[in-house]
């Protein structure tokens, strides 16, 4: 009953959010002092597919933020936000950390944050285009801290099945994604237990 109330008010948000589309790391913050959004990120975007992209974003991270930035929480209650592949990483992600209670195998840090560290409240800082992605800068405004010097994660959007997805999410300031992470834990996970198999 919950879960289904929780997904049901985030989709009635993002339906909100989207309306007028149509019409109108593991040990600390793997991003350096110094970010700055990449000159791989394309264009700047502030058409209306931008503009609902943003909405977009920006909904899904208020919406994270009332969940306490539970990432269990996401993908259970919100499955389709997230592209097929990328769904399917995490999910193999959380399912490998599952069955090695005694030690870290897979995301210990926040994926959609980019950071163990949380400063919230989290806010859309800018979009551009690349292709048919937009990639929406998002940065931590908590007042506690120095202004930042660049967004702290890089979400990419794209259309699948005529609603918006998350594609990955990118480390600002480097070229590290989400998708890479969760490729690269794949990889040593198979590796130990190759290891393991040959003892």
């Amino acid at each position: 009953m919950r879960r289904g109330w929780v997904s049901g008010s985030w989709w009635a948000l993002v339906l909100a959010a989207t309306a007028c589309h149509r019409d109108a790391r593991p040990a600390a913050d793997r991003r350096p002092a110094s970010a700055s959004v990449d000159s791989t990120l394309g264009e700047p975007a502030s058409d209306d597919e931008a503009r609902s992209a943003a909405r977009f974003t920006q909904a899904f991270y208020d919406w994270y933020a009332r969940q306490g930035e539970k990432f269990e929480v996401a993908l259970k209650a919100s499955p389709a936000v997230f592209a097929p592949e990328l769904l399917a990483a995490m999910r193999a992600d959380v399912a490998a950390q599952a069955r090695n209670r005694d030690d870290v195998v897979g995301l210990d840090w926040d994926p959609f944050l980019a950071t163990q560290d949380p400063c919230d409240p989290y806010r859309v800082d800018r979009t551009t285009r690349r292709g048919d992605t937009i990639l929406v800068a998002v940065t931590g405004t908590c007042a506690d801290r120095q202004p930042r010097p660049g967004p702290d994660v890089i979400a990419e959007v794209g259309r699948f099945e005529a609603h918006w997805v998350f594609l990955d999410f990118r480390h600002a300031g480097d070229a590290g994604s989400l998708a890479q992470d969760l490729a690269n834990l794949r990889r040593e996970r198979a590796a130990d237990s190759a290891r393991a198999r040959g003892r």
